[in-house]
């Protein structure tokens, strides 16, 4: 019985190469990360348990990093311009035990990609993901456990489903916490926040809250009223249309950009303001926004924000 498991480092017996272990493809078969990049599924017979040449944490740095934790979250960042590593980053004092799907966005099926265990404070690869798959829309879906020494504090276990597209890792340039790096990084929130139905964080609060958008073709104006998008609303809360209608909107101003547009009209209306200044604020942080301002109020009144792209 093997007594490797994800994280360990190790050194090769027949070979100069040392790396990280990543995963197991079964009792007795582990896929090493070198570091020199590369992944090489290896027996157990083949490798031996080393020292981490990395520095270990001085004691008092986990407490200090706990006040400065910016939670559980995943990220990617490009490994060259053709592969990219899907992190798990946990920034926090949580031990986290996972479960790595990918699900097929044509058919729904779903093909176990990996697990193993993530300690606090560290960042760990899960996968990596190639440039088409991404152009492609990478889909899946991470199951989480958590464990703590204070039963008390350990947070309800998740099933966070997300997707990624090329657009938008093209887009980001974030720096990755514990990793020194940058790319593109979203939070991983319990379900249990969607109880709070705090409007203004609606994109994270539901992970869980499927509605399919099925866009298709750009657009130069785009109604983002909730009886536009979903006849019927009646059932949802005000965090779930929220983020319905910023689901719609970071779609379609994805494939303005993709389509090469040069404007695009979003239709919000007045309303108590929430959807507008959420909006602006995306559109703020958007690197391929030229400009965004009111749109010509002969024809949508106060209700509507037009945007110029790059």
């Amino acid at each position: 019985m093997s007594t490797f498991k994800p994280g360990d480092y190790v050194r090769f017996i027949h070979a100069k190469e040392e790396g990280k272990i990543v995963r197991a493809f079964g009792p007795n078969e582990w896929e090493v990360e070198t570091t020199d990049g590369f992944r090489i599924p290896v027996m157990a017979s083949e490798i031996v348990k080393v020292a981490n040449p990395e520095p270990a944490l001085e004691e008092e740095q986990p407490l200090d990093k706990i006040k400065k934790a910016t939670g559980r979250q995943l990220a990617v960042v490009a490994f060259n311009d053709q592969a990219f590593d899907l992190y798990f980053v946990n920034d926090s004092k949580s031990t986290c035990h996972y479960t790595l799907f990918e699900t097929s966005k044509s058919t729904g099926s779903i093909k176990g990609i990996g697990h193993g265990v993530i300690n606090p404070f560290t960042a760990e690869s899960l996968t990596r993901l190639s440039w088409q798959q991404l152009q492609e829309e990478a889909h899946g879906i991470l199951q989480l456990c958590f464990y703590e020494n204070a039963p008390e504090n350990i947070p309800a276990p998740i099933e966070f489903r997300f997707k990624i597209t090329g657009i938008q890792v093209l887009r980001s340039n974030q720096n990755i916490p514990l990793l020194d790096k940058k790319g593109y990084l979203f939070p991983v929130e319990s379900a249990v926040a969607a109880k709070k139905e705090n409007p203004a964080n609606a994109p994270a609060l539901r992970p869980d809250a499927d509605q399919t958008l099925h866009i298709t073709a750009a657009q130069s104006e785009v109604d983002l009223h909730i009886e536009k998008l979903i006849p019927e609303h009646s059932t949802l809360n005000a965090a779930e249309m929220l983020r319905l209608q910023l689901d719609t909107f970071e779609k379609h101003l994805d494939l303005a950009v993709a389509h090469g547009r040069s404007e695009i009209t979003f239709i919000h209306g007045i309303g108590n303001g929430i959807l507008k200044s959420e909006l602006h604020k995306r559109l703020g942080r958007n690197k391929q926004v030229a400009s965004f301002s009111d749109a010509k109020k002969e024809k949508f009144g106060y209700g509507a924000t037009l945007v110029s792209l790059k």
